[in-house]
């Protein structure tokens, strides 16, 4: 017998999806209301500022503001106007949140942008609580650090495609023009398109540029740490500009934010938290750098960190004569010249030393290297560059070999921390925020992560610790 189709029925759909939604925010509610209860997190300075600032004819607590963020960002809501209007249509949203009013956008915009370091001081209370609770699940992978560094794009005019595109077309009429004029010429119209673009996005100063995600884009950067579980345990945002220079590609521009960054992060996180301890530091090759093996050994960590191929470890290494002088690395006779000493913020001064056939000159204010070389041994276009430091053998002689089983075992779990940033990102919905501020970019990325460690604290409360980042369990 043939089968009739049934007619889809716009209200029937409606029907159906809000039932589903319903069962399921309720479940989620109801679970929430058993087992958390906000103000046993909320330091007290947070309750002075809070209270100080409105006064006592306030509108809304504390505990309401911050539970309807929270319930925002676990339940996957893109933004504060649609957060807003599920508030309108459901009963239940507000009575979890205890609004007997519902807040205007620009209330909850203030919030953000007034109590930055309140929410700073509660997202590290909730890694004191979260810290325990880790270790109980399980002690070995609660010993074990995994940093990142990431970026998260704030709405201004800069990130939009066409504004890169629009500077890059008139590089390469640039590029054509200098080409009639001189054919040999290696104008490379990217590298010079990518030098034009402002360095603060006009709307925000405190916004700049960066390559970060794989592109190139106006970013509030941060270094993310979390424990072998993926659980948050710090987040570092960096305001200092990256500079980028036309001798470098990307990736080592990012290679070089990378390596100096993690030393403030993990000397910021231990100054909050100097009780904690753990064995084990896990890195992509980013942090590859001579500095971090030195400062973790310090700490009694042991770095699990993959070596970076484009360090000049790979390449033929220079030697050096009876005063310590590096030497090229294919004519003995030749000694590299001095070039200055290196001094970066996180890192230890380094003798800079250039190749002695590297010529240097100005071009608009800026120095460039310009290999004059028939057998170069490095394929930089600035030639090779030597930078000595003391201890520098900690990269190669690690106290557990890279080729090693156990070492290899314990750097696939370094993809955590991606799945972690992952669920900030994605799920949390903070890729299509539309915030320009700095104080509410840094907040929204606070209050997801403080989403996370609430959600956590729920998920081992009701013992379902063996997916403890699968927040999506809680509403499915």
């Amino acid at each position: 017998m043939p089968v009739s189709a049934k007619q889809l029925n716009l209200c029937d759909v409606s029907k159906d999806f809000d039932k589903f939604y319903n069962q399921n925010q309720n479940d989620l509610l109801s679970l929430l209301e058993q087992f958390i209860n906000i103000s046993d997190y909320i330091p007290y300075s947070f309750y002075q500022r809070y209270y100080s600032y409105f006064g006592r004819k306030r509108d809304f607590s504390l505990e309401s503001m911050l539970s309807a963020f929270i319930l925002k960002n676990i339940l996957a809501i893109p933004s504060i106007d649609l957060l807003i209007s599920l508030l309108h249509i459901s009963y239940e949203m507000r009575k979890f949140c205890g609004f007997l009013r519902i807040p205007h956008k620009s209330q909850f915009s203030r919030f953000k942008d007034n109590f930055l370091e309140s929410l700073n001081e509660l997202f590290n209370n909730l890694v004191n609580v979260t810290e325990e609770i880790s270790k109980e699940i399980n002690p070995f992978l609660a010993s074990i650090l995994v940093s990142d560094t990431t970026g998260f794009e704030a709405y201004v005019a800069e990130n939009n495609p066409k504004f890169y595109q629009s500077i890059l077309r008139k590089s390469k009429t640039y590029a054509k023009i200098l080409a009639k004029d001189n054919p040999n010429s290696t104008f490379d119209a990217e590298k010079y398109a990518q030098s034009q673009m402002p360095k603060t996005a006009s709307s925000n100063n405190d916004v700049k540029l960066a390559y970060l995600n794989g592109h190139f884009g106006y970013f509030q950067k941060c270094i993310f740490t979390t424990n072998g579980l993926g659980v948050i345990r710090n987040v570092n945002f960096f305001d200092s500009e990256n500079n980028l220079d036309l001798d470098l590609s990307p990736q080592e521009t990012k290679d070089s934010y990378d390596a100096k960054s993690l030393i403030p992060a993990l000397e910021t996180y231990f100054q909050l938290h100097p009780n904690f301890a753990y064995n084990y530091f896990l890195g992509d090759s980013g942090f590859d750098a001579v500095d971090n093996y030195a400062y973790l050994h310090k700490k009694n960590i042991m770095p699990i960190i993959s070596i970076n191929p484009r360090n000049d470890q790979s390449l033929p290494q220079p030697g050096f004569n009876e005063i310590g002088v590096p030497l090229c690395p294919y004519d003995s006779s030749l000694p590299m010249v001095y070039d200055g000493i290196s001094r970066e913020k996180g890192r230890s001064d380094r003798i800079k030393y250039i190749c002695p056939k590297t010529k240097k000159t100005k071009v608009k204010g800026k120095t460039q290297y310009i290999l004059e070389c028939d057998n170069p041994c490095t394929t930089s276009k600035c030639g090779r560059i030597k930078q000595i430091t003391v201890n520098h053998d900690f990269r190669f002689n690690t106290s557990m070999p890279r080729d090693s089983l156990k070492w290899q075992l314990l750097y696939k779990l370094r993809t955590i921390i991606e799945r972690s940033i992952s669920q900030i990102k994605n799920f949390m919905q903070l890729l299509s925020s539309r915030v320009r501020n700095t104080n509410s970019i840094k907040s929204d990325i606070l209050l997801a992560c403080i989403s996370q460690l609430i959600a956590f604290i729920l998920m081992y409360r009701t013992n379902n610790t063996e997916t403890p980042l699968a927040i999506k369990s809680l509403i499915a």
